[in-house]
């Protein structure tokens, strides 16, 4: 199991490092990526790698820490807080300029040593993002 918490630390730091290479280093040819709380869906890594392009625009110093994971031989489920700054839109948000913190949970699905399917969870409602949210709002955690 230690290989795949390895996978999930350094799909946590391919986010944080801005770096679409290194998180498409880490996806089988077919990966679909999920973000459920736009209802976003990439499949394969051209488009994957279109949205994390996207994502590092909207949230430049966007950081993912792992605060706890657990994993079979087939997946693992990460539960992280991502922080940064909405400096850039994104799809179906607008910019707002806000800092933010907030928990989420990640299903990866495995394909020997490569990530088949990533599903991200968080709360939009609380993450600040949304416009006309409270501009002290940082999210739950």
């Amino acid at each position: 199991m230690k290989g795949i918490h390895t996978l999930v630390e350094r799909w946590a730091n391919a986010w944080s490092a801005g770096s679409p290479d290194e998180l498409l280093s880490l996806l089988s040819n077919d990966s679909i990526y999920e973000d459920v709380p736009t209802q976003h869906v990439s499949r394969g890594k051209e488009e994957i790698a279109a949205f994390a392009r996207v994502t590092r625009k909207a949230f430049p110093d966007l950081r993912i820490e792992v605060t706890s994971s657990f994993a079979t031989d087939e997946a693992a489920a990460a539960e992280w807080i991502a922080t940064g700054t909405h400096a850039g839109d994104f799809p179906g948000l607008p910019a707002t300029g806000r800092r933010f913190r907030m928990r989420g949970t990640s299903i990866l699905v495995f394909r020997g040593d490569k990530l088949r399917r990533v599903s991200d969870y968080w709360d939009l409602a609380s993450s600040g993002l949304l416009p006309g949210a409270p501009s002290g709002q940082t999210g739950s955690g």
